[in-house]
């Protein structure tokens, strides 16, 4: 009989952010994921214990991947306002990117498909930093306002939520100035 096939984190993630993305966050499943890396579904129970444990490692790459632009743009940055502007920005373009995958980093179907604290850190380290220098006092409600604003703009934008007609580029970059002002504040 044949070794079962062994299948890479990275190939895992890729499928189980395609089929997010192709066919929707119910559509991951352990058999569909097992399907699309060509083992059979309890294969996949060495690497991930459930669905939602798939989920997460789509999440975690999610989180990766935004940390990594961020982390680009904090370093190159000299304002903190550019770096709030920068995250927001990468968010966005993670959003229109990968719509699906961006919704587990704010609204996962259940706590163990959450992103980890770990995959996180790197991007609240930043966010957290960036506001400390421009807002007094404790900078969590204020980074909390910047990212709800931010994503809440990314879920109308892939929803089709702005029917009134206008350019929504601009419309994002008047709501970030404005946001940002208020976190100034």
């Amino acid at each position: 009989m044949p070794a079962p096939q062994r299948v890479s984190t990275p190939t895992l993630v890729a499928a189980v952010r395609s089929i997010a993305e192709q066919q929707g966050l119910d559509a991951v499943t352990m058999s569909s994921v097992a399907a699309a890396v060509g083992v059979r579904a309890p294969s996949l129970y060495k690497r991930a214990a459930n669905r939602h444990a798939l989920l997460q490692l789509a999440a975690d790459d999610a989180a990766s991947e935004l940390g990594t632009e961020v982390a680009a743009i904090a370093e190159s940055a000299t304002d903190p306002h550019d770096v709030l502007a920068g995250l927001a920005r990468a968010l966005r373009a993670l959003a229109a990117r990968s719509p699906n995958v961006t919704t587990l980093l704010f609204c996962a179907p259940a706590p163990a498909a959450n992103p980890s604290p770990e995959a996180l850190a790197p991007i609240m380290s930043i966010l957290l930093a960036a506001v400390s220098e421009i807002s007094p006092g404790d900078p969590l409600p204020a980074a909390r306002t910047l990212t709800a604003w931010a994503y809440g703009f990314c879920t109308m934008e892939q929803n089709g939520g702005f029917r009134q007609g206008g350019d929504v580029d601009v419309a994002f970059e008047r709501g970030l100035q404005i946001v940002l002002r208020g976190v100034t504040a």
